[in-house]
């Protein structure tokens, strides 16, 4: 084999090397579902903010990894949402696991918001965090002051929700390394979030997905 084609053969041995790391690594979306209520608890419904969503490194300094600015609207009953289409690169790399990432979730008032005036803001965040258990990633969920997020864990899927006290907003967010997450996956956090006081088959069945909610169990 000649130097030139020596070269080109290596060449085409790492392309193929490093294309085979990124197809091993899934790619996984987040998705946040997010509900605004009043010091009652009455929906926030058709409010506009001002949203900004950062990634940022969990250590001193906070580095900012990602970040994404937009009009934000709550829809009739008071959900509104947003979604990270690729989360894996700052989850891991090379097949192994990175730091903990934080998610940090800032809304600001502009001219159309009613509920928050300036200065005034609301700021929240958690903190996603990474592990390798049997050659498998596994994922945990917690608040800034550390208390962690209830899961729910089905093939593919993760499921946190968190109600945020003496605050505006429940939330919860959805993991999948099969995406996209469909909207029935949606549906079901946004019910495990906030049971539907009006369903009487509550506590005898599990919800399409098998999310549980309130009294519900889980689906075999």
């Amino acid at each position: 084999m000649n130097l030139i084609k020596k070269q080109i053969f290596l060449i085409l041995v790492s392309v193929f090397a490093f294309a085979a790391t990124v197809a091993a690594q899934p790619v996984i979306e987040l998705s946040f579902q997010g509900i605004l209520t009043d010091g009652e608890g009455q929906e926030i419904s058709n409010e506009h903010f001002d949203l900004t969503v950062k990634l940022l490194t969990a250590e001193p300094g906070r580095t900012v990894l990602w970040s994404q600015a937009s009009r934000a609207k709550t829809d009739e009953h008071g959900w509104f949402g947003f979604t990270v289409p690729d989360i894996s690169g700052y989850l891991m790399e090379g097949g192994s696991v990175k730091e903990p990432v934080v998610i940090s979730l800032e809304m600001f008032p502009n001219q159309h918001t009613c509920w928050i005036k300036e200065p005034q803001d609301f700021m929240v965040s958690y903190t996603l965090t990474p592990e390798l258990k049997d050659n498998a990633l596994h994922l945990k969920m917690s608040r800034m002051e550390g208390s962690e997020l209830e899961m729910h864990l089905e093939d593919h899927l993760y499921a946190f929700k968190d109600e945020y006290p003496f605050a505006y907003l429940m939330g919860g967010f959805l993991l999948s390394d099969a995406p996209p997450i469909d909207q029935n996956s949606v549906g079901d956090l946004r019910q495990w979030i906030v049971p539907d006081p009006t369903d009487s088959g509550a506590a005898t069945r599990g919800v399409k997905g098998g999310f549980p909610k309130g009294g519900y169990r889980k689906k075999n």
